[in-house]
């Protein structure tokens, strides 16, 4: 890993202390029936939380980095901003102490303004790739199935009005079909978990150059 990278990791990474618990809480769940999977489908869609990922800081961080401007801009701004936080003085002095500094480079708040605002355009890019592949996943691993399971179900059905001697049939259609929901879910938990670590991971780092910027416009005028 580049310096520069591991820098760009350095202002912008943020530890989730709740990550490993919730991983913890999903290992161990029972088995579900295929009405219950439905719900847990619709439930994993609806209230999935994801937690920072290191993989994700690593991709954004890798972005900002191939997108890193010339000179003096709102990154190492925000380099003297972290510095100057291991001193002891608020945040109004530490954002004019650090302004300080960049004015002797030829910054701006204006030019900060804009320089953040590149790079929220660079993290924009990643979200939108992101979930090209993430739309391309859920194609590929649950959409082809859940018909697969559908299928099945009209099967399951039909066979159920025979005669008795298609009672085996029926029966090895039911455990192909339940087995096909549960990959199903399993599939549903897995894309959706990856989601939802990239947008808290995305909210993250946004949240702290938003901040960033409404600081700017408050403190340097």
């Amino acid at each position: 890993m580049s310096d520069i990278l591991k820098k760009f990791k350095s202002v912008f990474i943020v530890e989730d202390e709740n990550s490993a618990a919730a991983s913890a809480n999903n290992e161990g769940a029972a088995p579900q029936s295929p009405q219950q999977n439905v719900v847990a489908q619709a439930a994993v869609q609806a209230n999935v939380s994801g937690s920072v990922s290191s993989k994700f800081v690593d991709i954004l961080a890798s972005a900002l980095e191939k997108n890193n401007q010339d000179g003096f801009d709102y990154f190492e701004f925000r380099q003297s901003l972290i510095n100057l936080g291991k001193m002891s003085m608020d945040e109004a002095t530490r954002y004019n102490s650090a302004y300080a500094m960049a004015q002797t480079m030829g910054a701006t708040p204006a030019k900060l303004v804009d320089s953040a605002q590149f790079y929220l355009n660079v993290l924009a890019n990643e979200q939108t790739r992101f979930n090209e592949a993430h739309t391309q996943q859920r194609d590929k691993l649950i959409g082809n199935r859940e018909g697969e399971a559908k299928n099945l179900d009209a099967m399951v059905q039909q066979k159920t009005e025979q005669i008795k001697q298609l009672t085996q049939e029926i029966a090895n259609h039911q455990k192909q079909s339940e087995q096909i929901r549960k990959d199903v879910s399993d599939a549903t938990i897995k894309i959706e978990n990856t989601k939802a670590d990239f947008e808290a991971t995305f909210a993250s780092v946004v949240g702290q150059l938003q901040a960033d910027v409404a600081k700017i416009q408050e403190h340097l005028k």
